[in-house]
């Protein structure tokens, strides 16, 4: 059943999801998946004059974070939609962006949303997305070097992780099972040095730390808006930048790249493709735990909610649990085999698989195994 279909991932403040999700229910039968999140923002610094010499203190905003699975050729006029619904073009509003990936095999009650086709991009390119699992609490100090720099506006979500926690035994209590998962769209330019000092500062190169990749976008409309501070002009910096990206019709111009350090440091990344497992909530154990056989020791899982736009009913149980495997693409067949003989894709599990190229990725084990 393999093919090549698109993922749109929306991150909208959430008093605008309802505005999102009835645009969703007039495009007809679609599926679409949501969980909740947050994005952090600077806050406005103080009056004191020791407030100008301390670190930005983190609000958090709430946001509802949904994924489409559609035709390619449906993409620009599902983002067109979404952004004209949710006014993306408003700094603080929120993001679109989307991603080739391979759908692997699904339940046969699940199907691709196709509509309409728009020839021209919406969004932007020359884009690259970054996915990092860390322990809960520690997404805070990367966050706020992100905003700092004006890099971008991270996404926040939660989960829990199994792995290397699992094989140490009683030692398993000192590295915590919740974790934080950050995602951030950075300028492809910028994207070796944003991976290594978030490598350096969420100290990802030590065991039980997580792990970072890099994926590649289609396209995508950015949140802009990094800080609370009022506008001392008659425009916010926020609304500047959008404007500029407008002007520009690329954001090539926003590239960080100069400003970032040089790391001396040698990374041993390593490439692969994530393996996204989504199936009924409470069954997501008993798979990881069958995968093991075949190498996959390690995976982060989600809870969300699929909901269907459709005068039916939809057929899949509404509470899922998604998994993601990173692993390299030799093993995918073996992976693929294995799923099958659980009947992964039958009513047990009511499971969907899909694969996204990961070009680079880094760990603790990636380190180690350079040390060898």
């Amino acid at each position: 059943m393999k093919r090549k279909t698109s993922r749109i991932t929306t991150i909208v403040h959430r008093d605008l999801t309802e505005s999102v999700v009835t645009t969703l229910k007039n495009q007809g039968d679609l599926y679409y998946q949501i969980e909740p999140g947050r994005y952090p923002v600077l806050a406005k610094r103080g009056l004191w004059f020791f407030d100008f010499y301390r670190n930005h203190a983190i609000i958090d905003m709430p946001v509802s974070i949904l994924e489409i699975i559609c035709e390619e050729s449906s993409e620009n006029f599902l983002i067109s939609m979404i952004r004209d619904a949710a006014e993306l073009n408003i700094p603080g509003h929120g993001s679109i962006y989307s991603e080739s990936i391979e759908l692997i095999s699904a339940n046969q009650n699940f199907y691709v949303h196709s509509s309409k086709e728009i020839k021209k991009p919406i969004g932007f390119t020359g884009l690259t997305g970054i996915f990092c699992v860390l322990p809960r609490g520690s997404a805070e100090p990367i966050a706020r070097l992100v905003l700092q720099n004006g890099i971008a506006v991270p996404t926040i979500s939660y989960g829990t992780g199994t792995g290397l926690r699992d094989r140490l035994g009683l030692l398993r209590v000192t590295i915590p099972k919740e974790k934080e998962i950050l995602k951030l769209i950075v300028h492809s330019s910028d994207i070796e040095h944003v991976l290594d000092f978030m490598i350096e500062v969420g100290r990802l190169d030590l065991p039980g730390r997580g792990f970072i990749f890099e994926f590649p976008v289609g396209q995508g409309l950015l949140n802009t808006k990094v800080s609370l501070e009022g506008p001392k002009q008659a425009a916010s910096m926020d609304q500047i930048i959008s404007a500029l990206d407008q002007l520009y019709g690329n954001m090539e111009w926003r590239k960080k790249s100069n400003q970032f350090r040089i790391s001396l440091r040698h990374r041993n990344y390593f490439e692969g493709v994530n393996l996204v497992l989504n199936c009924k909530e409470e069954s997501m154990e008993f798979v990881t735990s069958a995968l093991r056989k075949v190498g996959v020791t390690s995976s982060t899982i989600s809870l969300k909610r699929l909901s269907h736009t459709g005068n039916t009913d939809s057929v899949f149980t509404p509470a899922r649990e998604v998994a993601n495997l990173l692993i390299p693409k030799k093993n995918l067949p073996e992976v693929i085999e294995v799923l099958n003989e659980l009947e992964f894709f039958n009513q047990k599990f009511e499971g969907i698989a899909y694969t996204m190229e990961i070009p680079r990725a880094f760990s603790y084990q990636s380190k180690k195994s350079n040390q060898k």
